[in-house]
């Protein structure tokens, strides 16, 4: 690639503890039959050996650049990717994934083919390291859509779902409209629709290009008060941001439709998370937050803010553990966080760095 020719495609890859997986990752990306492309790789302070087998294919490939960075969570390494993002369009690619040798030529194409500022495709599970692969189903259809369309299903989240990392964008969504990855669990339900709202249309391929590794200790599999108040939050901001540009009533269905199923889906995991701390002290409480947050969010009586906006109230992480901290504080008079226990950091070393958009049941 010419070093002062501008790259059609730049492809971030946030780094962190992916020793076993990211030398898969970075060969299917070298491998593209479209070759018009950067890979700006983030080591996000990765304590394991993914930044020396990220520096090989720097050594090797010349369109390979390696980053290094404070750690600061998968989208603090996206944003720091956008930053220094040459390329026309942007892709993102969790680095335990792997991507179809097509996947950056088909993506182009049907943007530039379709005018779109957007592309989508479809998406396989890959299982744990076995090679085994299962197709996500109730996948998106090929087509053209019109935002508004493509918006009203993509916030209800059907068939078009918020992923980052199987769509390819135009940079100047990004940059034009100042929009980042915000630090907070869910950030993809938090960005892609505030992304698609920008965008004229999305081109929808029908073909299984990207392959999203289910692996142990995911965020999915471990939830708790935090990332349930942050599913949460990600709601909100999409009504928050809907209603601020003033486009609310074209997509209340859809949001309100959102809003429920993140109800009924947090419900079943605040039963889960106190059984498995077997403490039902708050378990009402967390409940009637819950209901809470359900009505603020879809009350025609909310008010919009410019930014991040704040949840009215936080879920309450159980467990005995927190007995003893509770009473530390009340004599201190300190006031504790409410998901202090079980906040964990954004890359755990049990848990893989991509995340879903809805909490499994």
């Amino acid at each position: 690639m010419n070093k002062n020719k501008r790259p059609k495609i730049s492809v971030i890859v946030p780094i962190y503890n992916v020793e076993k997986y990211i030398r898969r990752c970075l060969q299917t990306i070298k491998d593209q039959t479209f070759t018009d492309f950067e890979v700006l790789l983030i080591d996000d302070d990765s304590p394991d050996g993914s930044a020396q087998i990220a520096e090989e294919f720097c050594q090797t490939d010349p369109r390979f650049k390696l980053f290094h960075k404070e750690n600061g969570g998968l989208s603090d390494a996206r944003n720091y990717g956008l930053k220094r993002a040459q390329g026309e369009y942007i892709s993102f690619i969790d680095s335990d994934d792997y991507i179809h040798r097509d996947f950056l030529k088909v993506m182009y194409h049907e943007c530039v083919d379709n005018g779109a500022m957007m592309s989508y495709c479809r998406f396989k599970y890959s299982y744990f390291n076995t090679g085994i692969t299962l197709a996500m189903p109730f996948s998106a259809k090929k087509e053209v859509m019109k935002k508004e369309d493509a918006l009203n299903i993509l916030i209800k989240d059907n068939y078009l779902h918020s992923y980052a990392w199987n769509k390819l964008y135009k940079a100047e969504l990004f940059h034009d409209y100042g929009i980042t990855y915000p630090d907070m669990y869910f950030e993809d339900i938090a960005t892609s629709g505030r992304l698609l709202y920008n965008a004229n249309k999305i081109a929808i391929s029908d073909k299984y290009l990207y392959y999203y590794a289910k692996r142990f200790g995911s965020i999915m599999s471990t939830m708790n008060a935090a990332k349930l108040n942050d599913y949460w939050l990600s709601v909100l901001v999409v009504r928050n941001y809907i209603q601020y540009v003033g486009e609310y009533e074209k997509y209340k269905v859809s949001v309100r439709k959102f809003a429920s199923k993140a109800h009924v889906l947090n419900m079943y995991s605040i039963v889960r998370q106190h059984l498995l701390h077997l403490d039902f002290r708050k378990m009402k409480r967390n409940f009637d937050i819950n209901r809470d947050i359900y009505r603020y969010i879809i009350s025609d009586d909310y008010q919009p803010v410019e930014g991040m906006p704040e949840l009215p109230a936080r879920l309450i992480q159980p467990g005995w553990k927190n007995k003893d901290k509770e009473k530390k504080n009340e004599i201190s008079g300190v006031s504790p966080s409410p998901m202090e226990d079980d906040a964990e950091a954004l890359y755990p070393e049990t848990e893989e760095a991509s995340t879903d958009t809805i909490p499994e049941i």
